[in-house]
């Protein structure tokens, strides 16, 4: 192997691993992010923060809570097999010290 080619792939190697899609900033305690979620729909979904599971069959006009670390988190919220809501899957970035409202509307 010639050293052009060993170049090109630890470039290609390097460029991949700089990405750092969704990494989180530890924050100091007491200085968390907070998600706050709020369930403004008639359905009752089962809600996940980051893969954590935060909250199950979440009642109607329910609000729940949740500390992070600070970056890109996802939130999903999923429904029985038969509902008249749609679920949702989204992202939201926080820095530390911030507090986000997430609104389920079901629509």
């Amino acid at each position: 192997m010639n050293k052009s080619t060993l170049f090109g792939m630890f470039a290609i190697c390097a460029l991949f691993a700089s990405c750092d899609d969704g990494v989180t900033e530890v924050c100091d305690e007491g200085n968390k992010a907070v998600i706050e979620i709020f369930n403004n729909s008639p359905c009752t979904p089962d809600v996940s923060v980051g893969s954590d599971d935060v909250a199950t069959d979440m009642g109607i006009l329910a609000t729940q809570s949740v500390e992070v670390d600070a970056g890109d988190i996802d939130v999903e919220f999923s429904l029985a097999f038969i509902s008249v809501c749609t679920a949702l899957d989204t992202t939201v970035t926080v820095a530390c010290g911030d507090t986000v409202l997430v609104e389920f509307t079901g629509s």
